[in-house]
């Protein structure tokens, strides 16, 4: 009876630590996606749900000039994993131009 108990205790301590436990957080990016290989403009991420910090923390090559306040008009490439690489930014506001769902986003 002892040992039948025990053994019960040891798969709910066994239940309840795997319950408690948490998978490891995925990159922000993964969590809003792009398809790699495309280009997508700043405003097209922001409409796309990506956090204004997230584009610039998934973002390998950026500027130092680079900050939230002025990823709506700069060009990045989305590579494997769902990060992001800096392209260049578009020469005024408006020049970004979103080319549809399935196309590369380019400076006007």
């Amino acid at each position: 009876m002892i040992k039948h108990y025990s053994n019960i205790m040891n798969f709910i301590l066994t239940l309840s630590i795997l319950a408690t436990a948490s998978p490891a957080p995925a990159p922000a990016s993964a969590l809003y996606g792009c398809t790699e290989g495309l280009n997508y403009c700043g405003h097209t991420l922001l409409n796309m749900g990506w956090p204004r910090d997230n584009i610039i923390d998934d973002c390998s090559g950026r500027p130092d000039w680079l900050t939230a306040n002025s990823v709506d008009n700069v060009l990045f490439h989305c590579t494997s994993g769902d990060y992001l690489t800096f392209i260049e930014s578009c020469n005024a506001p408006g020049t970004c131009v979103d080319a549809g769902s399935g196309n590369s986003d380019y400076c006007s």
